[in-house]
């Protein structure tokens, strides 16, 4: 059986736990909760959220997501180790974030540079969103890494994104996705 490390990363409210728990139902989170009445969501992790998942009967997938908030960026390095590849994941609804994602996918390409990947275009369901052209510029995304409009919480969506991540590592040539 081929076992991969996968890792979920992006910044703050990107959707990485909501990504998790879609793929492996029950997963090991941190989530704690905020405290500021004015926050975007409840809580937030706060060192990794874990998960396991069987793909095939030959192919098997632990995911590790990481913590968002740069408070907790000495968390990247250490969950990043032995990992096969991860999914960088952006919020496309909100502008804002785009500078701290691109601070984090530039960590990502220098410490990892052959590290197979995808950028996860999340929240892609919305009305106004980011599209994944602009994305692409702003994170300086190579044109060889694909920027795939993902909803977290749609399960085939999210197993699609994971195949797609899989067959990159492995090598395969992926031209459609399912």
């Amino acid at each position: 059986m081929k076992s991969y490390k996968i890792l979920v990363t992006g910044p703050f409210n990107a959707g990485k736990t909501t990504f998790i728990k879609t793929i492996c139902g029950d997963i090991l989170s941190t989530d704690r909760k905020i405290g500021l009445s004015e926050a975007i969501k409840r809580s937030t992790t706060v060192a990794l959220d874990f998960g396991t998942i069987s793909l095939d009967d030959e192919t098997s997938v632990r995911i590790f997501g990481t913590p968002g908030q740069r408070r907790f960026s000495f968390m990247l390095e250490p969950l990043a180790i032995g990992m096969d590849g991860y999914v960088f994941m952006v919020d496309s609804q909100d502008p804002g974030s785009l500078s701290d994602a691109a601070q984090m996918y530039r960590f990502f390409r220098e410490n990892f540079p052959n590290t197979a990947h995808v950028v996860a275009a999340n929240k892609s369901d919305a009305k106004f969103k980011i599209s994944e052209d602009v994305i692409r510029q702003v994170l300086e995304v190579s044109m060889d890494v694909p920027v795939y409009p993902t909803v977290a919480y749609d399960r085939e969506c999210a197993l699609s994104l994971l195949r797609l991540l899989v067959s990159l590592i492995e090598g395969k040539r992926v031209l459609t996705l399912k």
